[in-house]
């Protein structure tokens, strides 16, 4: 890890000191003609390099609850977890441009019996405080089954889960937002860091969303000590759906001595499901219209050039079917992040990017 810091001090320090001699009154006139906010209210950083330090962890449930056959004690319910690797790294960030670099990943304890999990993940995130839209590929291997106690009693014990370490859960997501009171409220000033939120602000969200989801598995998913309970999907193996949805929600950020702050947003929305059930020896094609939604947090200082939030987010996906099996889905996020702005000049080329019409609509 050293080395990647080593790497971009230097990288940082050279660029620093590279732009000393730009042309100050041009930094000016952009900043002024490209600020369409109220700067009463929230402050980006035009002229700053940013650096900091992440880690975050991201984990994956589906749980199943069969409706066909009486359970009051909740025996027959299934819960699969995965759990990922915490992963930590460097961020690099500069405008409207950031990536980052993962350095170190802390090994989950295997000893705890709960299995192995593999994650891909890769994401791009575009926008501005105006809208955002948010887009990732995901793919979990390896789950463990959180109820294992219901059905066998050597959990006690051992200490060993019920595993499905060929379970593959893939999520492809694309989702857009809308902010109503975006010259007031800034979105980004909560959860990156080129922005600052300077008083208190609040407004409503218009979205949507597209997503294709999939659970498959070589075998039949539920254990078979509780198989005989779920009738037509004792032999389930898979499921697949493309989803569309329209939702509504609300955010806000409250600010303390225009340092602290706490946020969050909540949206949800209708959701048109078009499903696909592999039951083992046939496939039962559905239509539903169901509900899906989005809630995110943070917390933490946002200074002038110091900056450091705790992050939280969480996507849920209904998938319940009537007098039949309820099924929910839910991906967890948490991230913790700190860094430093740099205050520098724009590079000519930076200048010019900034006056196209591209860099306008991002």
């Amino acid at each position: 890890m050293n080395k990647y810091i080593f790497i971009l001090l230097f990288f940082t320090f050279s660029f620093l000191k590279s732009q000393t001699n730009n042309n100050l009154d041009t930094e000016i006139k952009l900043e002024k003609k490209l600020t369409k906010w109220d700067t009463l209210k929230y402050r980006k950083f035009e002229r700053v390099l940013i650096l900091g330090f992440f880690t975050q962890y991201r984990n994956f449930n589906n749980e199943f609850e069969q409706l066909m056959n009486k359970d009051t004690l909740g025996l027959t319910k299934n819960a699969y977890f995965a759990e990922s690797n915490s992963i930590s790294g460097l961020v690099f960030n500069y405008d409207k441009i950031s990536f980052s670099i993962g350095t170190r990943s802390q090994p989950q304890n295997e000893s705890a019996g709960k299995g192995y999990t593999k994650v891909f993940n890769i994401g791009l995130n575009v926008g501005d405080n105006r809208w955002v839209s948010e887009n990732y590929y995901r793919k979990f291997t390896g789950f463990y089954n959180r109820n294992t106690a219901n059905f066998d009693s050597t959990i006690k014990k051992s200490g060993n889960y019920y595993l499905l370490p060929g379970l593959v859960s893939t999520n492809i997501m694309s989702r857009f937002m809308y902010f109503t009171n975006n010259k007031k409220y800034s979105f980004k000033s909560g959860f990156g860091c080129n922005y600052r939120q300077l008083k208190s602000a609040a407004t409503f969200i218009l979205g949507g969303s597209v997503n294709y989801f999939s659970l498959k598995n070589d075998s039949a998913i539920f254990p078979i000590q509780n198989r005989k309970f779920y009738n037509d999907f004792a032999n389930f193996k898979g499921f697949s759906t493309f989803n569309i949805s329209a939702n509504f929600g609300v955010a806000a950020t409250l600010v303390i001595y225009k340092a602290w702050f706490i946020g969050g947003y909540f949206k949800l929305g209708p959701e048109q499901q078009w499903r696909s059930y592999n039951l083992g020896m046939q496939t039962r094609n559905l239509s539903y219209v169901s509900w899906s939604g989005t809630g995110r947090a943070s917390l933490g200082v946002n200074l002038k050039k110091f900056y450091m939030l705790f992050g939280y987010i969480q996507d849920y996906n209904i998938y319940n079917s009537p007098k039949t099996l309820n099924f929910g889905s839910a991906s967890i996020s948490g991230n913790f992040i700190f860094g430093w702005r740099f205050h520098t000049k724009t590079p000519k080329f930076y200048q010019k990017f900034m006056n196209t019409k591209l860099y306008s609509y991002l």
